[in-house]
């Protein structure tokens, strides 16, 4: 399949059906009274990310996309029917913007995240919406509106941890090989690599990041040379890069040069991509000699003047491919946003907690000056033991309530001045 990582389409929502202005006609009823139904709105556009995609090949010749009209309303109070909507899979990673203004609409991140790119117009009313008390054979119609239309361009870029960055023939692909199970066109000649690649790499159980391989950069790739730098728009969202450099060249150049071409190259296309962590990785050990290694490395990271992390590796044989992943999985992780979970049930009893703390602190200089003792803060009871003392303590009190109701009442003594009982 071929990897296409832009396109430009048109898309246009459908236009809402107009009312309609119908009357009533049966037999017998000779003011049957308005029925003329609305339309039906338009289709929408959305967009949907789909991680089963990885290229925007389906819309490199598919150039138009445009959502059916809706239907327009009917007599005997028949609505029209809504336009079905269209649904546009890009990749994850894809950047939607306006062709014509340059400005970023979405920027699709996660599988199955739909958006909604043109909406459909809106339904016409009939002349049912119309009728009133005083006016009870409405004419008046209104037609359905139009649907949204705009000119996208889409760009892909892919979710990766770790880049690749370095000339041709470096063993870029050779190294995503040993260490994932991608398996890109390997060969001895420059730019065998055409597009970009993506390989899982697992360190364990459930430890693992992605590597992007993308085509090998070339000194003058800014003004167009070999495949030009417009591949290195998918190394954006990488954590770090990986810088890997040839120390056996076949062609006999110096390697040294060569690195900091491409470093030159990369600080041209992004300052942002430029500074972005690199790490050196020396391949291609297996055909230097080994009594000249440790000389030829400590040669070059003097004469580079580099002093970031450098991995001495040999993608053939896998020589140190493991201790490099280990490395980067540490790294990766590191960067990575991990969320605690609280439990909220005890929010409030520790915020109160730290709210009397920190009033006793205030109050306590205060109360020395005044020599007022400061109450210490008594351990709370448990809720248990405190449901049982409240209970015996509503027991008592109805306990008590009933006594006084069932006591008998004094005996009654009549008043000496009272003339009834004289």
């Amino acid at each position: 399949m071929k990897f296409v990582d832009e396109a430009t389409i048109d898309v246009a929502a459908g236009n809402g059906g107009s009312g309609c202005a119908s009357f009533r006609r049966e037999k017998f009823i000779p003011f049957g009274g308005p029925d003329g139904g609305d339309g039906g709105r338009g289709g929408h556009v959305y967009v949907q990310a789909d991680r089963n995609i990885n290229t925007l090949i389906d819309y490199r010749y598919a150039r138009k996309h445009i959502a059916r009209n809706g239907e327009q309303g009917r007599g005997a109070d028949c609505f029209g029917a809504a336009g079905p909507d269209i649904t546009l899979r890009v990749p994850v990673g894809t950047i939607i913007r306006n062709e014509e203004t340059g400005e970023q609409i979405k920027e699709m991140l996660e599988h199955g995240e739909i958006f909604m790119l043109a909406k459909g117009g809106d339904g016409g009313f009939g002349n049912l919406r119309y009728k009133t008390s005083t006016n009870r054979a409405p004419t008046k119609k209104t037609p359905g509106w139009p649907g949204e239309a705009l000119k996208i361009k889409m760009e892909l870029r892919v979710l990766a941890d770790v880049g690749l960055l370095g000339m041709p023939n470096a063993g870029k692909s050779t190294l995503i090989t040993a260490m994932s199970n991608a398996r890109p066109k390997i060969a001895d000649y420059p730019f065998t690599t055409l597009h970009p690649n993506l390989g899982v790499v697992r360190v364990g159980p459930e430890k693992s990041f992605v590597m992007a391989d993308i085509p090998g950069l070339i000194e003058g790739a800014s003004e167009g040379a070999g495949l030009g730098h417009l591949f290195l728009r998918h190394l954006q969202r990488t954590r770090v890069l990986l810088h890997v450099i040839d120390l056996a060249p076949f062609d006999d150049v110096d390697p040294v040069k060569q690195a900091k071409a491409i470093v030159n190259e990369l600080k041209k296309y992004d300052k942002a991509l430029y500074d972005k962590p690199r790490w050196l990785v020396l391949n291609k050990l297996d055909m230097v000699p080994a009594e000249e290694r440790v000389q030829r490395v400590a040669d070059f990271v003097k004469r580079y003047k580099w002093k970031g992390p450098v991995f001495e590796i040999s993608a053939l044989s896998h020589e140190g491919c493991q201790h490099l992943a280990l490395k980067i999985y540490e790294f990766v992780a590191s960067l990575q946003e991990h969320h605690e979970e609280r439990d909220v049930r005890f929010e409030a009893d520790e915020g109160d907690g730290a709210l009397v703390a920190s009033l006793r602190q205030q109050i306590a200089p205060v109360a020395t000056e005044l020599d007022v003792p400061v109450v210490a803060k008594k351990a709370p009871a448990k809720k248990a033991a405190a449901k049982k003392v409240a209970a015996k303590k509503v027991a008592a009190k109805k306990t008590a309530k009933k006594a006084d109701q069932q006591a008998e009442p004094e005996a009654f003594v009549p008043d000496a001045d009272d003339p009834r009982f004289r």
